[in-house]
């Protein structure tokens, strides 16, 4: 896209993160946009600091623009990562897939999804009956 104006970025899938603080005895939240580099707000609830989040991304956006600032986007994932490890860990994983009866990239992505509390979306399972 040539004519990257204040649409085009708001459009984009930006990261939005929210973290509760406490300070002077008062809990309040505060709402982050990770690409964005002190794109923040804060709110006395989460609901607050989210709805605040967008004013202070259109905001942040705007004054990069008109100053010519550079705007980072999102980055893109294309599931895809290249890994490297020690050899000793690479043949323990290997020997733990095989005895689970698994590919290593399989067993590679179930360990790391538990660890992050990632939950795959769940697939219909199509029952066959034989008779």
């Amino acid at each position: 896209m040539a004519n990257k104006d204040l649409g085009y970025y708001l459009s984009l899938p930006y990261t939005v993160t929210i973290k509760r603080g406490t300070g002077d005895g008062a809990e309040y939240w505060i709402a982050r946009v990770l690409e964005l580099p002190h794109c923040m707000t804060h709110g006395a609830t989460p609901e607050e600091a989210l709805r605040d989040i967008e004013d202070a991304k259109r905001e942040w956006l705007k004054s990069n623009l008109e100053a010519g600032l550079p705007i980072p986007e999102p980055a893109k994932f294309t599931g895809q990562y290249h890994l490297r490890m020690p050899p000793s860990l690479h043949e323990a994983l290997v020997l733990k897939s095989e005895s689970e009866d698994v590919s290593l990239n399989q067993f590679i992505i179930t360990a790391l999804a538990r660890a992050v509390g990632y939950a795959e979306p769940s697939r219909k399972r199509e029952v066959v009956s034989k008779k």
